[in-house]
């Protein structure tokens, strides 16, 4: 992994309007799915995004993959900003980046065989080279994803394939232009058990030989944990703790990360002590407040939570955290700027 920054993300903002009210006194609300992200992901890291169903890491995924338009903010791949791009030239640049999808049942099209669907791609992009030299790639990247012997798979239908051959299909398609960039949103979630390891290993395995730069969408930290150099945490649109994998495992500072943590560690600890690490609740975008994203389920009591937004403020090294509680020196600060204004 080098220091060279591959993507970045400056104030990324994804805002939906949500209808509240009764039949003839409607309200329109703005809801945000993503609220004023920043990151870097470093060419050759994987960085790991991790946190509940409707945080937000989807939608950040597909708007860096350009298939979903931001509300504002910027993205940056390998020096170019990519929501500037027309539909033209953000084509050229597809080539480069790839999404995994989550559900390989949903995203291969059950009318096409193997070879057909890693066809597409490859007619898309690579219209000059010969059909011949087309399947060939084809079968080469089949066994590349440990699906061998190739010439057995590639006239099969999706649903002569099992979960796992048909994620690692999925997998094929996405890397068979041989990208710098890919996002993995939660590319096991859907699969058993007993095959998610062997496609995280062959995910690892890709990395290492293709040099691969990638986003991991997870909502599991044991997989994050095992999978990503660097891992952020989201809640409610906003990153609350990003740093080394070790870091956040370890040495976890936010309390949502602290809960998430020791639901891995020590399950029926969690379950004894819950109302001390987290209030009962679930990710509510339409509930959001001035002050702290996680203050209506944070058990530290405080009334600057409740009315201003922590910062992201860095503790040592690549550790970031927003949190009020911790980030005593940025509270500090803050208080005198609300002196001053006043």
């Amino acid at each position: 992994m080098s220091n060279e920054t591959m993507v970045e993300i400056k104030h990324l903002t994804k805002e939906f309007e949500e209808k509240k009210g009764g039949l003839f006194k409607k309200k329109r609300q703005k809801v945000y799915a993503v609220n004023d992200i920043n990151l870097k992901i470093k060419k050759g890291e994987i960085l790991g995004i991790i946190g509940e169903s409707g945080c937000g890491k989807t939608t950040t995924a597909r708007m860096v993959m350009r298939l979903l338009r931001e509300s504002s903010g910027e993205i940056w791949f390998k020096g170019k900003e990519l929501c500037r791009l027309n539909d033209r030239e953000t084509k050229k640049i597809r080539k480069e980046m790839q999404i995994i999808f989550q559900d390989p049942y949903d995203t291969l099209n059950p009318g096409m065989r193997v070879l057909d669907i890693l066809m597409e791609p490859l007619n898309a992009h690579l219209s000059h080279i010969s059909f011949k030299e087309k399947v060939n790639m084809i079968k080469d990247m089949v066994e590349e994803i440990d699906l061998k012997p190739a010439d057995q798979y590639i006239y099969r239908y999706p649903h002569q394939l099992s979960g796992g051959q048909r994620q690692r299909v999925a997998i094929a398609r996405a890397i068979i232009l041989k990208p710098a960039f890919v996002a993995a949103d939660e590319p096991t979630s859907m699969l058993d058990v007993s095959v998610r390891a062997g496609i995280l290993n062959l995910l690892l395995n890709l990395r290492k030989r293709m040099g691969l730069t990638m986003m991991f969408i997870t909502h599991d930290l044991a997989t994050a944990s095992y999978m990503c150099d660097r891992i952020a945490v989201m809640y409610q649109g906003k990153i609350v703790e990003i740093g080394q994998t070790q870091k956040i495992i370890h040495n976890p500072t936010h309390p949502y990360t602290k809960a998430l943590v020791s639901v891995v560690k020590d399950l029926n600890y969690f379950i004894e002590n819950r109302e001390k690490l987290i209030r009962d609740g679930e990710v509510d975008s339409s509930q959001q407040t001035s002050g702290c994203p996680f203050s209506m389920r944070c058990p530290h009591e405080h009334e600057r939570c409740n009315h201003v937004q922590p910062v992201l403020t860095k503790l040592s090294g690549e550790h970031f955290v927003s949190c009020h509680l911790e980030n005593k020196e940025n509270f500090k600060r803050q208080e005198e700027e609300a002196v001053n204004a006043i």
